[in-house]
């Protein structure tokens, strides 16, 4: 059977989750064999912040002169090369060399798979991008605890061998299903034209929403399993659980979330989710139990599941001139919170400890939930 450009662009964000999954559930064994600190590793993890914010903020420019379906064929393979690397290296010093470009590479691929999600959504005229973000999270759950499983016994290596799979099988549905979309004109409106214009105040909310959220997704990723070996070192060989709950609770709201969005509206669904992420950094922040922390990343991971999604989709309904530009400027805005998160979280769980850090991630999705408020209130003003 010929895959469809929907399925596609499924694997695709299944790729992206497993290549994010073998990361995430390797952390441990990363930290370890470059010589790395919860401080240093924090500042890694910033540095490749900063670098995908960049990528992603010059991905609508990109899009322009490459089409979605070119620019993932080149991508995909690229990032992950990058993962093996990273994953492999051994040593501080490649450690802080290849992380920077796997952010570019993963930032330009995020960007890039978003805006053909809102065009096939848009084609279809029904809701059905909350699914993909769906697929993400499966993958992501899944390739976790496998990540931390084949780390743990046969070495990084293995991870990226096991994540390779599905990118392998991405690229070929990319290949086959994906049409080269006929590519912005250069000569739309100056209106349209001018990079400026894209950062409207909804825009801007959007973005600043969309950060504080990310902050706290790449904070549960990236640190959970180092938490769950801190609480428990002698399970070091499932500290990915941390990850593969949150990945796995993620799914199971993402895939009905298109329904839900349809059924409730995408404000009223955004803020009653968020209120349990909230709840779920702070159990992770005053629990001392390995399943309890556990229990607590699903919590968060099921709060936080339709809250990208749906402010994707509504970057992306802001610029239908060229999504990528929207989801752009989004991004862009979203690098402020984004890129202080990790390097003040590593530098909290040096000199504090992970736990109070993960607590205070209530804090910035509390926050969250105020600009997601302010954006509800602007579209009401405005109708």
């Amino acid at each position: 059977m010929r895959p469809t450009a929907r399925m596609a662009i499924m694997a695709v964000f299944a790729a992206f989750g497993a290549i994010v999954g073998a990361f995430a559930g390797s952390v441990p064994q990363i930290i370890e064999q470059s010589g790395l600190t919860n401080a240093s590793y924090g500042l890694g993890i910033t540095i490749m912040t900063a670098t995908t914010v960049a990528s992603m903020s010059l991905c609508g420019i990109l899009a322009r002169y490459f089409s979605h379906r070119a620019l993932l064929l080149t991508l995909l393979p690229t990032q992950l090369a990058l993962t093996y690397i990273l994953l492999t290296g051994g040593s501080t010093l490649l450690f802080f060399v290849i992380a920077p470009l796997f952010g570019i590479a993963g930032g330009a691929i995020d960007v890039i798979m978003n805006a053909e999600g809102g065009a096939i959504e848009a084609d279809l005229k029904r809701p059905v991008y909350t699914a993909f973000h769906g697929a993400v999270s499966l993958s992501l759950a899944v390739f976790a605890i496998t990540s931390s499983l084949l780390s743990t016994t046969y070495g990084t290596f293995a991870s990226v061998l096991a994540a390779s799979t599905v990118v392998i099988v991405a690229l070929w549905w990319v290949y086959l299903a994906v049409p080269a979309r006929t590519l912005p004109s250069k000569s739309i409106p100056t209106s349209r034209s001018n990079p400026s214009a894209v950062f409207t105040l909804p825009i801007t909310l959007i973005g600043l929403a969309a950060g504080l959220i990310i902050a706290c997704e790449v904070t549960a990723l990236f640190w959970s399993s180092e938490l769950l070996n801190q609480t428990a070192p002698e399970l070091a060989a499932i500290s990915g659980l941390g990850a593969a709950f949150f990945g796995l609770c993620n799914a199971m709201v993402r895939f009905p979330g298109d329904f839900l969005r349809a059924r409730f509206g995408e404000i009223p669904l955004m803020i009653t989710t968020i209120s349990v992420a909230i709840i779920g950094f702070a159990g992770l922040g005053i629990t001392t139990g390995f399943a309890a922390n556990v229990f607590f990343f699903a919590l968060a991971g099921s709060g936080l599941a339709v809250l990208c999604p749906c402010l994707f989709a509504m970057a992306s309904q802001q610029t239908p001139f060229n999504r990528a530009a929207g989801l752009s400027a989004a991004m862009l805005i979203a690098g402020i919170p984004r890129i202080a998160a990790p390097s003040t979280f590593g530098w909290i769980a040096q000199e504090y400890s992970t736990r109070l850090a993960f607590g205070l991630c209530a804090l910035v999705a509390i926050a969250a939930m105020l600009v997601i408020i302010s954006i509800s209130r602007l579209k009401t003003n405005r109708n």
